[in-house]
């Protein structure tokens, strides 16, 4: 996929990055959270940020996905690494505490005698604060390479990082230490002592029986953090010429942020150095209210394909509607609309966070007509656009197929055959999406036998209640949620709130049970006669009628909707109509939609085949219409939204209701192709 310099990530980042009020910074960032599900640009985005940040703003990364469990002394090495790099025309980072808070950690002393302790640290440090490197000094760095690795410090995968970034830091700590050594006393577990005295307490603290990893851990990130807050003032101006597109740059010199982007959060490792990083904030902040530098300036950008828990508290998880949330439970940010000032003033009660998890923006249709060389109203692009949901990496597996087909208005069988003789592709694109990785003992054969479950809307809230005895249902539905799946609906005119799971993997697994063989496991037929059956299913009118139109039963659904048309509004009508449309079919792909529509249309007279009322034959053939056209696999066709838009205008001159906007509106929707 190529970078867009002008994706809304980038756009987002643009926005955050200013630090708008003296230059300093004296007010606290965010931890920006880029959320999506797998395949949906997460790492391209961060690409096309640092690509965007070029050399004009100081910036350094680290990607959680690379393997292994990596400490946050292992990501804080690498970033200050990154950090203190050559930046043009700017005077190199020094992140002298850093260092020394390392070397203190590292030493191998012997723990007997304070004062020989305190004598073979000081020469330690000072060996390494020469202006002449020797060679006798690789030496040193060596046993501290291994002695970090020994106690823990770093983990085992990145030992040899480790040793690769740890000689360049501590060939940059040259200039006075007086005021480093200072700060790295300035911490509670010091208690006042001189900066030597703190420097052995942190020694203490790494090895041997008063060992304790998280105080370690705490004293690293504070001196981190100490280093960022003194270099960011003089190497936070913009450069004459430098690559900067910020809104006010036209306006008025201005500073930016550091940018530290973090990839994959919610691999090993990701979330636990974010919380080291926040509480590390807090702590100061806590530590100096009277300090106008009590924020450091670092805009962290991190991504995750998973929800957390933590995030939770201050920020509605993105499968939750808005309606009947605690007020101060704020919903997520949309990447367009994020900003500083979003995150930064709440509002209304809610609650803080240092947390601002955004939603990632999926493709534009437009984007996605470049990518298939094709007319935005095409409708190669339409069906692209409508069955990957703008996933990118669901796009970028249709696109070398549909670029090369002549695609036809009412084509089902587009991406459910394959030309390569494969028997369903269905299975190789759900094998892609890693949805087993996090459940144990559960396969994909199970997500593909809990598809009926998973896609009906209202299962898949966290709150709904159901009694259907299917194995693993309710850790796959757990597990979609997390993995950022499923996102609340609007609810309007049905009985209760509704989520949606993402129209790719929706299509993809209902496809797959649909041309299960047999033996192979639970059919089509079986799976959603079991959700018809469940009680709480039966219950629900809506519900029921979802359940038999998934079965083929259209008698019975137009039968339910011809009895509610002049019972209840119209726009009540309309949405019910809606979701029950959207119910899956395993009608035969091979099939032409016309064929097809004249055989629910028939199925339904053969119902009814007299006494038929106006309103019921305008409603069999809305339903028939429409149900072929919700099939998000299925190419949409003219005659198709003449037949829904022909439905919605004969059920309104029909209407006993003095009110028939809501259908004329629907009308015009489907003469748009906008219905559905």
């Amino acid at each position: 996929m190529s970078v867009d310099r002008h994706s809304p990530a980038v756009r987002f980042a643009r926005r955050m990055l200013i630090n708008r009020e003296t230059g300093r910074p004296s007010r606290r960032q965010p931890v920006t959270l880029l959320l999506g599900p797998v395949g949906s640009g997460k790492t391209t985005a961060l690409e096309a940020i640092r690509r965007d940040l070029g050399w004009g703003v100081v910036h350094a990364g680290f990607d959680f996905g690379q393997g292994g469990r990596a400490s946050t002394i292992d990501v804080l090495t690498k970033l200050a690494y990154g950090l203190s790099g050559k930046w043009r025309n700017r005077p190199k980072p020094q992140f002298v505490r850093f260092t020394i808070a390392l070397i203190a950690v590292q030493a191998e002393l012997s723990g007997r005698n304070r004062d020989e302790d305190l004598a073979q640290l000081k020469a330690l440090i000072n060996s390494f604060h020469r202006i002449i490197w020797k060679p006798a000094l690789d030496n040193a760095l060596d046993t501290l390479a291994e002695t970090a690795k020994a106690i823990g410090l770093v983990e085992p995968p990145y030992a040899e990082l480790f040793r690769q970034f740890f000689p360049h830091l501590v060939r940059n700590i040259r200039p006075r230490l007086g005021k480093a050594l200072r700060s790295l006393a300035d911490f509670p577990n010091a208690e006042g002592r001189p900066p030597f005295d703190a420097l052995l307490e942190l020694n203490r603290l790494a090895h041997g029986s008063a060992r304790d990893a998280k105080a370690v851990t705490e004293w690293v990130m504070a001196a981190f953090l100490a280093d960022v807050r003194e270099n960011h003032p003089r190497l936070a101006k913009p450069e004459e010429k430098s690559p900067c597109d910020c809104d006010i740059s036209q306006q008025r010199k201005h500073r930016h942020n550091w940018v530290v982007v973090l990839d994959d959060v919610d691999h090993a490792g990701g979330t636990e150095f974010l919380a080291d990083l926040v509480a590390a904030r807090e702590r100061y902040a806590v530590q100096h209210p009277n300090d106008r530098d009590a924020h450091d300036a670092l805009l962290i950008i991190a991504t995750s394909g998973r929800w957390q828990d933590e995030w939770g508290t201050a920020w509605l998880a993105p499968w939750k509607p808005a309606s009947g949330a605690p007020p101060a439970v704020r919903p997520m940010a949309e990447c367009e609309e994020a900003s500083y000032e979003d995150w930064a003033n709440p509002g209304n009660g809610a609650l803080d966070s240092p947390y601002y998890p955004i939603r990632i923006a999926p493709q534009p249709v437009g984007r996605i007509a470049r990518l298939l060389d094709s007319g935005v109203r095409s409708p190669k692009v339409t069906l692209a656009h409508r069955a990957t949901g703008g996933l990118p990496s669901a796009v970028a597996q249709l696109t070398e197929r549909l670029r090369a087909s002549d695609v036809r208005e009412g084509d089902r069988d587009l991406l459910t055959a394959d030309p390569r003789g494969e028997q369903d592709p269905c299975y190789r694109r759900l094998a892609g999406l890693g949805l087993t990785d996090h459940l144990d003992g559960v396969h994909l054969d199970d997500f593909v036998t809990a598809a009926p479950f998973a896609t009906a809307p209202w299962l898949i809230p966290d709150a709904a209640q159901s009694r259907i005895d299917q194995p693993h249902v309710g850790r796959i539905l757990t597990e979609l949620r997390t993995s950022l799946w499923v996102t609340a609906k609007n609810s309007a005119g049905t009985t209760e709130d509704q989520a949606a799971l993402h129209p790719w993997i929706a299509a993809n697994l209902v496809s797959a049970l649909a041309r299960r063989g047999d033996g192979d496991g639970p059919t089509y037929t079986d799976q959603f006669k079991a959700l018809r059956d469940d009680p709480d299913t039966a219950q629900d009118p809506v519900r029921l009628a979802y359940c038999n139109l998934a079965l083929g039963d259209i008698g019975e659904v137009v039968t339910f909707f011809e009895d509610e048309f002049n019972r209840i509004p119209h726009a009540e009508w309309i949405a019910k109509l809606e979701l029950v449309l959207n119910a899956p079919d395993d009608l035969p792909p091979g099939r032409d939609h016309t064929e097809l529509y004249d055989e629910l249309v028939n199925l339904d007279n053969a119902r009814c085949p007299t006494g038929r009322s106006k309103i019921r034959n305008d409603v069999a053939r809305l339903i028939a219409a429409g149900w072929l056209t919700a099939n998000p696999f299925a190419v949409r066709a003219e005659k198709q939204r003449e037949a829904i838009a022909n439905a919605f205008a004969a059920l309104a001159a029909t209407s006993h209701q003095p009110d028939v906007g809501a259908l004329v509106s629907a009308k015009k929707a489907a003469g748009r192709g906008e219905f559905l």
